[in-house]
């Protein structure tokens, strides 16, 4: 499982207990996505995680999203980039670090293909892709899922890693991670009375 942050979704006392409950809770990664804070901000934000975590003897794997910056300067985990802005970055021959991962934000099967050829031609190692939005969200409202078959056909054209995202509740994911090799979610553990047992509830109807 993968935790997508959003501090709008609660209290600051909220968000890091969140943080801490999903990472003592066999959560694996967590993407530090908080686009509207500047550098500054969002390296404080970071490095208050880390303490939190530290407090708490428990750790994540941190992946920052879209901050170049913290990507660069801090032991982060890896990136995870928008699909553009990945496309871009290529195009201008940024050098990736090898020693931390890529993840991508992609919405269609054609984006998926063209990324295979992206991958071959630049010899980029990309660790994951995100497919979204599978079921209705809040995040996208008003926006027509793109459903299970984005990630049947998506599975059937790469062999990298595949994250569904979107609307994915303990009631639906049974059927999700047929198709997929995990998923992310966000306001379910944010605004979670009990994160632990909301964690259990993906768990048991993945079983």
């Amino acid at each position: 499982m993968y935790l997508i942050t959003n501090r709008n979704l609660c209290s600051k006392e909220k968000y890091l207990n969140t943080i801490v409950e999903a990472s003592k809770n066999k959560v694996e990664y967590l993407i530090l996505r908080e686009k509207d804070l500047d550098y500054r901000d969002l390296k404080a934000l970071y490095l208050e995680i880390l303490q939190e975590l530290e407090k708490n003897s428990t750790d994540i794997k941190i992946i920052v999203n879209s901050s170049i910056e913290l990507y660069e300067n801090y032991p982060v985990y890896g990136i995870h980039l928008p699909y553009h802005k990945f496309k871009s970055m290529v195009d201008d021959k940024y050098e990736f670090d090898r020693d931390k991962v890529i993840g991508l934000s992609l919405h269609t099967v054609e984006e998926v293909v063209e990324l295979e050829d992206i991958i071959e031609k630049n010899d980029i190692k990309i660790e994951y892709i995100t497919l979204s939005h599978i079921y209705e969200t809040k995040c996208k409202e008003g926006l027509k899922p793109r459903g299970i078959e984005l990630l049947k056909k998506s599975r059937d054209i790469t062999e990298i890693k595949i994250v569904a995202l979107g609307g994915i509740l303990p009631q639906n994911v049974g059927e999700v991670v047929n198709y997929c090799d995990d998923f992310a979610v966000m306001s379910t553990l944010f605004k979670s009375d009990d994160v632990k047992k909301t964690i259990e509830e993906y768990n048991e109807n993945i079983k």
